[in-house]
């Protein structure tokens, strides 16, 4: 920890619950407890700074041994507070160091992810979005980043890539939509999406064909298909009914050679 400042500071630090919501690690209002935060200690809960210094903070977990199985998240703040106002607001600035803490025995479930759709729309200032929908598959919280690229379009246009403004962050099994927006001079397509995003060393590319709507909200598509996903849906539906009258159609002819096995004449013998 260090003080960037011109004047020393004391500054507090501790340790603060944390949650995963709507995409984003938040890190909860001082006071914050959670069953984290009291497996948590730190050797040096106060520090006084001169300018430019610097100084080590230990922090310690003790997991129970009795403790269930999953992760938890919390944060480490460093915080630093005025005085006091005449109204009594006491003005505070802080910056944090999150916390991602899985129990179970082993190493857990790994990392993992999969985009499951890509829909594009309009926003009300008319830029075109792209909106893909993430599934966090494995057993740790993803902190997603990555770009798209449009090739394909109106003349043989190409746009990108384009980033990922903001980290999205998502909790195990949880689903989220990571959101692009390109220029609102982009003419509607069709064009050939290409989706790359990445949490850590992990990555994971999708593509699809997409064609922005004239305003509001487009179609959805599935990677690697460009078939809405409501025809998705009929073609499962299809293909079920057609497994299902075959099996019932074997089931007929099978009975039905019975049948005829059971009562075919009996030979005349000599």
């Amino acid at each position: 920890m260090e003080n960037n400042t011109a004047a020393t500071q004391s500054i507090r630090v501790y340790s603060g619950a944390a949650h995963i919501s709507d995409g984003a690690f938040i890190g909860e209002a001082d006071p914050a407890i959670s069953e984290l935060t009291t497996w948590t200690t730190l050797d040096t809960p106060t520090l006084v700074l001169a300018p430019s210094a610097s100084a080590m903070v230990t922090v310690t977990v003790t997991v129970p041994a009795d403790a269930a199985e999953g992760e938890r998240y919390a944060v480490i703040w460093a915080e630093i507070r005025g005085a006091a106002n005449a109204s009594g607001i006491v003005s505070a600035s802080r910056a944090g160091i999150r916390i991602y803490l899985s129990v179970g025995p082993g190493n857990g479930a790994a990392a993992d992810f999969a985009v499951d759709s890509l829909a594009s729309a309009r926003d009300a200032r008319g830029n075109p979005t792209v909106a893909s929908r993430v599934t966090n598959t494995g057993g740790r919280a993803l902190d997603l980043t990555g770009s798209l690229s449009l090739s394909g379009g109106p003349a043989g246009l190409s746009v990108g890539p384009v980033n990922v403004l903001q980290a999205v962050t998502i909790a195990p099994g949880a689903s989220q939509d990571v959101l692009m927006t390109l220029d609102s001079s982009l003419p509607n397509g069709p064009w050939t999406a290409n989706l790359t995003l990445k949490s850590g060393l992990l990555e994971r590319t999708a593509a699809a064909t997409i064609t922005f709507p004239d305003s509001g909200r487009g179609e959805t598509v599935a990677p690697d298909s460009g078939i809405p996903i409501a025809w998705i849906v009929v073609i499962t539906v299809i293909t079920v009914l057609l497994v299902l009258a075959l099996a019932a159609g074997t089931v007929w002819f099978l009975r039905r050679r019975r049948i005829l096995r059971g009562t075919r004449a009996p030979e005349l013998r000599k």
